[in-house]
């Protein structure tokens, strides 16, 4: 049982009403009205958010562990399996099923990586510049949608989080993109300036109307503007119809961090590698 009282926090004991005996303990919380004021309560969402964000890719990591050890590792090694038997085999029906087979083992692989690569973006241990080059690049393979990317800078020096927080929005902007806007032209342009990092999207797309922002609001932005927030930053979204969205995110880095040749993580070279990646045969 819980009990509220003004004054300081304290610990008393509860009867139980058919035993003599205390049965409970209840905590006195002090003046409940500090517990509801808004700058405290967004503080501690804030921290929710976060814990919640970093138990997300936590767990996103470990499956995608998971998939690389298990299935890639089994994928891989059929593979490899089925490759002999073709090299050996001198029946032409059984060569022609084998070379089925490996076009379909192969596909399994793609498809593994390609999902590891979603739950966790290894790319990134290369840095943020090369991981959104390396995206952008896939998404115009993959969609036909053309796509640039600039960036002020080949390298930076950025804090902890910060990273994955501009990979996981540029990645959910152009979900968004391929799936809605209609566009045929899409720029990504990232600049670190006087202590911001700017990551704009833009697109030439059929635009939002004030419903479909509204609408936008809901979870999607909500989303963004939340994970953004985990590391000071904040995003702002613009769109006119028939005119293409932008999408904008600002995040506060420091003014030490914007040095040409510095590198986005403190990893040493030697040990970046793609954990995702399988042997070719």
């Amino acid at each position: 049982m819980l009990r509220s009282f003004r004054g300081s926090p304290t610990i008393a004991p509860v009867k139980d009403s058919r035993h003599s005996r205390p049965s409970t303990f209840a905590t006195t919380l002090g003046d409940l009205d500090a517990h509801h004021d808004p700058a405290s309560l967004r503080q501690r969402m804030s921290a929710l958010t976060q814990h919640l964000q970093t138990s997300v890719e936590a767990e996103r990591a470990a499956i995608a562990r998971e998939i690389h050890d298990d299935v890639g590792g089994s994928l891989t090694a059929l593979k490899f399996d089925l490759a002999w038997i073709e090299r050996r085999s001198q029946d032409p029906e059984i060569r022609q099923r084998v070379h089925s087979a490996l076009e379909t083992v192969t596909a399994a692989i793609e498809a593994s990586q390609r999902i590891m690569h979603n739950l966790r973006p290894a790319i990134l241990e290369q840095g943020l510049v090369a991981a959104l080059q390396w995206m952008t690049q896939r998404f115009e393979r993959r969609t036909g949608i053309e796509t640039v990317f600039r960036s002020s800078h080949e390298t930076l020096k950025l804090p902890p989080g910060v990273p994955l927080v501009a990979y996981r929005t540029a990645q959910e902007a152009l979900t968004n993109i391929s799936k809605h806007a209609q566009a045929t032209r899409v720029s990504v342009d990232m600049s670190a300036s006087r202590g911001i990092l700017s990551l704009e999207i833009t697109d030439n797309g059929r635009g939002l109307r004030p419903e479909d922002l509204a609408k936008a609001r809901s979870f999607g932005i909500r989303g963004l503007h939340e994970r953004a927030d985990t590391v000071g930053g904040w995003i702002e979204l613009s769109s006119t119809p028939g005119h293409g969205t932008t999408m904008l995110l600002s995040v506060p880095i420091g003014r030490g961090s914007t040095n040409p040749g510095d590198l986005d993580d403190s990893e040493p070279a030697a040990e970046r590698h793609d954990p995702s990646s399988w042997g070719e045969l």
